[in-house]
């Protein structure tokens, strides 16, 4: 027998008139066809049954029982629409700009926006026209009734009418040409503590005066025009227009001299096309592919292909995501479970105004001839003119998920290195990723790669050339999560990928440990800390750090000090243990303190000042200036706006 509440109203009554009705007489025959209605609500959910959850049929029921039931319905209709309002409200906002995922017109974080819209909303929207018909129907029989208990359907009819409105809205948004964009102005400043100057975590030497002797006025604007091109295709043009361009000098490594990174001329303003495509899905086999040619933007994994966040101190979505930008074609293509994806690109065409490569992809590190940790892995001796890849990933039912690639770049120049290393002109990458989630609450991941590098088609290095990371997760409440990996790299291991920095020492190599994470939200309090404990792989004449140690700590408190302002503290700090060439155990500390005001949903101030003691006591390979202490400061503040 199906269950049915008539009546939080039958409650209330009995509450007011006792035992009084169960001597009224019913009013609505058991044939009416009201009772069909309430059971019609009861199937679309409107209605849920009694208190303790039965349905008692098609008892008689009086007309003031009716009345409750209908204007409890309307309540679930009304609140219903509110949920639906508040989802697509949502949606309006144009989004932000970022570095999207290419085959649509949406960026990223347009995307996310649509994410969190249930994919039931169009589904529920039609439940609650069709619960509204019905209790119209039912308010024309029973008026009087309702308009005693002050019920207004009319009042429900237009906010359901011009919710349905404001759905065609958007509807007719997405056929039309969009524009978003970003623009971003940036402060940036360094000085020196007690006349001596430091190494930031961008590799770049601070000035030895005080902190207005160094000020970098920076600005950037990103515009991004989407738009359909037909029933199916779309387009994507993407410009970046500014004097950050100079300022970075590349957005995907460090322009260095002496292991310390230039500041170019950054007094013009320069522009780039980041990217301008057209988006098509084709049918192949059966199947629908999606295809994109044109300046594409394209990463696989940090062990393989990742572009490295170059600016530690800003947040910026296209220099923060890891995409390269590339001009050629890529094309993915789904099979049930699994997804196949191909590209083939020119990596070095993506040149500013200025005629600087603004995207050059670089790998190959000759990890022997450094004295100490520093840049070359970003810096590279190769720069790849082209790439071309295959990945594969599958879901093995809903928990886990595997996934793999291959990737080969190539080189028109040789460097003329030491050996092994000459003529080296070709670096394949191959690379293989787990994911599991067993068991609720728990995570396991684990990645591998592999890096060989060739002349043309001769194989010149492929051992110590490989990099495996294992982590757990654990997850003891919404609020409290904790993490444990191991990872071990190898000396030659150098794809153009990015798998972390220890202080200012960028992608990490010749190195092995293991390290432990903690992410504890305590309401406007929230933690986050690190530790990584590693040495050096110890492969003997291929080994440049030996039986060496490092310890790497990151600790950060973020209080949100109310609904615009959150206030942070970070510590990182880089001790080293160095056991070759007579010892020493040098320092890195950087202490920063930041505050957020959040100036609206796409508007952001931030400031920040950082302070770096660095101390080589006695390693003269460890040394910024020209004795063992090195102190600075760094400043920075941000304003971006998103439209």
């Amino acid at each position: 027998m199906k269950r049915l509440w008539i009546g939080l109203g039958v409650a209330i009554a009995m509450t007011f008139a006792g035992n009084a009705w169960a001597q009224v007489p019913p009013d609505v025959p058991p044939g009416h066809w009201a009772y069909d209605a309430i059971e019609e609500l009861f199937d679309l959910g409107v209605l849920k049954g009694y208190p303790d959850g039965t349905f008692k049929g098609k008892v008689p029921l009086t007309r003031y029982e009716f009345a409750i039931a209908i204007r409890d319905a309307l309540a679930a209709v009304r609140q219903e629409i509110e949920e639906l309002r508040a989802q697509i409200s949502g949606r309006q906002q144009p989004g932000p700009q970022g570095g999207g995922t290419q085959g649509e017109v949406f960026t990223r974080e347009e995307k996310e926006k649509l994410g969190k819209i249930p994919a039931d909303t169009a589904e529920r929207l039609q439940k609650a026209e069709e619960a509204l018909a019905r209790i119209n129907r039912l308010a024309t029989e029973f008026q009087d009734e309702l308009a005693s208990l002050g019920v207004d359907v009319e009042s429900a009819k237009r906010d359901l009418t011009n919710l349905r409105r404001r759905v065609e809205a958007i509807e007719e948004e997405l056929k039309r040409l969009r524009i978003t964009g970003d623009v971003t102005f940036v402060v940036f400043a360094t000085n020196g503590l007690d006349a001596r100057r430091a190494a930031d975590l961008n590799n770049r030497l601070t000035t030895t005066g005080r902190i207005l002797s160094d000020v970098h006025v920076l600005h950037e604007l990103g515009l991004n025009i989407a738009g359909r091109l037909g029933e199916a295709a779309s387009g994507e043009v993407s410009l970046v227009v500014g004097n950050w361009l100079p300022f970075l000098g590349s957005a995907s490594q460090f322009v260095s001299t002496n292991n310390f990174t230039v500041r170019p001329v950054r007094n013009n303003t320069d522009i780039v096309l980041y990217k301008a495509t057209v988006n098509a899905p084709i049918s192949l086999f059966g199947n629908e592919v999606n295809l994109t040619i044109g300046r594409f933007e394209n990463r696989i994994h940090p062990l393989t292909l990742w572009r490295a966040d170059v600016d530690a101190y800003t947040t910026i979505d296209r220099y923060d995501n890891g995409y390269f930008s590339m001009d050629g074609a890529k094309a993915t293509i789904g099979f049930g479970a699994f997804q196949l994806g191909l590209f083939a690109a020119k990596n070095g065409t993506v040149i500013t105004n200025d005629n600087k490569k603004f995207m050059e992809v670089k790998g190959a590190f000759d990890a022997s001839l450094s004295e100490r940790p520093t840049d070359q892995v970003l810096r590279g001796l190769l720069s790849f003119d082209q790439s071309a890849g295959v990945t594969l990933e599958a879901n093995l039912g809903d928990r886990i998920a595997v996934s793999g690639e291959y990737v080969s770049l190539k080189s028109p120049a040789a460097p003329s290195g030491q050996s092994p290393f000459i003529g080296l002109n070709r670096v394949d990458v191959l690379g293989g990723h787990l994911r599991a989630n067993l068991i609720d609450r728990l995570v396991i991941t684990a990645d591998v790669a592999q890096s060989n590098l060739f002349r043309d088609n001769t194989t010149i290095l492929n051992k110590e050339n490989w990099a495996l990371l294992v982590g757990l997760g654990y997850n003891l409440s919404e609020d409290l999560s904790l993490k444990a990996g191991f990872r071990e790299v190898r000396p030659y291991f150098a794809p153009p990928g990015y798998w972390g920095r220890i202080g200012r020492w960028y992608n990490p190599t010749d190195i092995r440990g293991f390290d432990v994470s903690l992410a504890w939200n305590l309401g406007n309090l929230s933690i986050d800390a690190l530790g990584g404990f590693y040495q050096g792989t110890n492969r003997g004449s291929d080994s440049f750090f030996g039986k060496d140690e490092v310890t790497h700590l990151v600790a950060g408190v973020k209080w949100n000090l109310s609904e615009q302002i959150r206030l942070n503290v970070a510590y990182e700090g880089v001790l080293w243990n160095i056991k070759g060439a007579g010892g020493g155990k040098p320092t890195e500390n950087y202490i920063t303190l930041g505050a957020d005001y959040n100036l609206g949903e796409n508007a952001l101030l931030r400031v920040l000042y950082q302070v770096i003691d660095y101390n080589a006591k006695g390693v003269s390979s460890w040394r910024v200036g020209t004795d063992d202490k090195s102190r600075g400061g760094v400043g920075v503040a941000q304003l971006s706006v998103k439209f």
